[in-house]
Order: C-alpha cells, then sequence, then structure tokens
C-alpha cells in the first residue's frame, strides 16, 4: 500500500461527507492492491477504518462493466443479503462508493482444505435470499457481447474462436437455461475477492462489478474453473453445493467451466486490447490461463457424455 497524494485525499472526504458517521472527519487513506477496475483505498480517521472505491467508468464504455447504477446497488443487495461488506454511503460526485472495513486475509481456494466448506454456506445465503439484482446474465450472451467489443476495437481473437463458438451454441441449447430460475450470483470468485474474517473465519464476498441473476450452476462452475480446480476438487464444490451428487447438476456445472472459461477469455480479450499505459495487470496472462482451461475442459474425454447427461430431452433432438 502505498500513501496517496492531497488531492485524492479531498475526493474521498467528499465521499464520505455524506454519512453521518464518517462527515466532517480528516482522513489518511491508502491504495490497495488490486483494483483493476476501480481506485480503491483504505481509509482511517485515528479510531476507524473504512473502504473507498472511487469509480472509473472506462471499463463500462468498452464493454467490460456493467453500467455504475447497477454495480452500486447490486453492492447494496449482497450487504443486505450478509454475504457483502456493510456499505456506509454512495456518492454520485465524485462516484464512488464507502464500505466498512471487513478485518481478515485472502483466503487460497484451490489450496485450503476448508476452502470449500467455507464458501458453501456464503453461496446458499446469496443464491437462497430470495432477493434479485438488477441485471440478468446469460453467460452465453455475455460472452457474445465481449468478443464482439473485441471485434470492434480491432482485437484479433485467439485461433479457433469460430470454431468454440459454435460449441458454445450448441452447449446453449443443452443447458437451456431459464431466467425465471436465475439468482442473484457473483460471478467473479476467485482469492482476492473472498475476504476471510479475523474473528468468524467466514467467508466475506467482496466487489461486485460483474454481479447479476444467473444460473446457480453457472457461479459454481465459475467458481471451479475461475481458480484452478482440477476435477476432483470441483466435484467436491458442486457434491457440496448440490448436497449430493446429483448427476445432472453436477454435469451441467462441469459445462460451465467451459461456458467461464469461454467467457473470461472474452474478457481478457477485450481488457488486453483496451489496456492503459499505467495498467499493470497481466491481462494477457489471465487470458492463457483462460484458453487453456478452456481446451482443457472441451478435451476431456468425459466431456462429450457430460453433454449428453446434462441435454435437456428437446436438445437431443
Amino acid at each position: 500500500m502505498t500513501i496517496v497524494p492531497d488531492t485524492e485525499i479531498t475526493s474521498i472526504e467528499a465521499v464520505l461527507s455524506s454519512s453521518p458517521e464518517w462527515g466532517g472527519c480528516h482522513v489518511t487513506a491508502r491504495s490497495l492492491s488490486g483494483g483493476q477496475a476501480h481506485k480503491n483505498y483504505l481509509v482511517e480517521d485515528g479510531q476507524r477504518r473504512c473502504v473507498v472505491k472511487l469509480w472509473n467508468n472506462y471499463w463500462e464504455t468498452v464493454g467490460v462493466l456493467p453500467a455504475a447504477h447497477v454495480v452500486l446497488e447490486n453492492t447494496r443487495i449482497a450487504a443486505d443479503i450478509g454475504v457483502g461488506a456493510p456499505v456506509i454511503t454512495v456518492s454520485a460526485e465524485p462516484l464512488a462508493l464507502a464500505l466498512d472495513f471487513v478485518a481478515g486475509g485472502h483466503p487460497k481456494l484451490n489450496a485450503d482444505e476448508d476452502s470449500i466448506a467455507r464458501l458453501v454456506p456464503a453461496l446458499h445465503r446469496l443464491h437462497h435470499s430470495g432477493r434479485r439484482f438488477l441485471n440478468d446474465i446469460n453467460p452465453f450472451d455475455q460472452a457474445k457481447q465481449r468478443m464482439a467489443a473485441a471485434k470492434k476495437h480491432g482485437i484479433e481473437l485467439p485461433p479457433g474462436a469460430t470454431a468454440i463458438q459454435a460449441l458454445m451454441d450448441r452447449l446453449e441449447t443443452v443447458l437451456a437455461l431459464d431466467p425465471a430460475q436465475f439468482v442473484p450470483c457473483h460471478l467473479d470468485i476467485w482469492d482476492a475477492n473472498i475476504i476471510k474474517q479475523t474473528s468468524s473465519m467466514t467467508y466475506n464476498i467482496i466487489d461486485w462489478d460483474l454481479a447479476g441473476n444467473s444460473d446457480p450452476c453457472y457461479e459454481v462452475g465459475f467458481v471451479a474453473a475461475q481458480n484452478g480446480f482440477g476435477q476432483e476438487k470441483a466435484h467436491a464444490l458442486f457434491q457440496a453445493y448440490f448436497g449430493n451428487d446429483d448427476p445432472v447438476k453436477i454435469a451441467r456445472a462441469r459445462l460451465f467451466m467451459a461456458v467461464a472459461h469461454w467467457s473470461n477469455s472474452g474478457l481478457w480479450i477485450t481488457a488486453l486490447g483496451n489496456a492503459r499505459p499505467n495498467d499493470d495487470a497481466d491481462y494477457a496472462g489471465e487470458l492463457r490461463a483462460s484458453w487453456e482451461g478452456l481446451i482443457t475442459e472441451i478435451t476431456s474425454p468425459d466431456f462429450p457424455e457430460l453433454i449428453k447427461t446434462a441435454a435437456t430431452p428437446a436438445a437431443l433432438v
């Protein structure tokens, strides 16, 4: 973390001015690591700490993030559900969000032996809350939009992208998404977006920029894909989440791992083509990991059988 200049302190204090608890306080701030989309700060007034996120609309304009008002309201809803950090205030000028500081550290979801046992209750709280986010996310449509955004900006897609799009069209038919069954999902769960709370050791999910209502099988498939789970750990996650070995649900989640890698590839292609000169994020590395994960999934020996297991009767015609 680094000390921020006075100009940014002024912006942070303007954000906090609408909060009865923080308004009028003189604060210090340090920039937080991560924050590829926005600027995140750990803010202190000598006795308390909070986190302020100053908005960057750039990634919205190039098709990477939803509109700011959607992200801000989804963050509020997640806090109300009890899976996200409590919201202190939302600021229109400057556009920003202030959140309670959650003490803890980031787990290693792929390596920690207790990660599934701690993550699944948080997913259940979110998915079973009965709440709705402002936006629905069909991952197949989202991937198409991301690939289209890349083409619009003259960004070349990887070799084989046309053939994989045809496969994704087939999976879209097989998986037959029903928006009426969508639940609120985070859709960007990885180590940096989880805080393992110091006091309770429970998982608190942060950074709701990519959240929306979607199929819960996509959420768990995304978690397994994003965090590089092998088949054994992925199966353990699916079994714990569903509470059984339902072959159809597990096949859907496995197939959604491929869909997640494909959609993420579109995200990183677009981000890579629009990166600013001072942007130190490793978008190329992220794209490589997503593409390799995609190829691993679609070339798995059991992939054709997963399609047969997950398919609705209509999809088999």
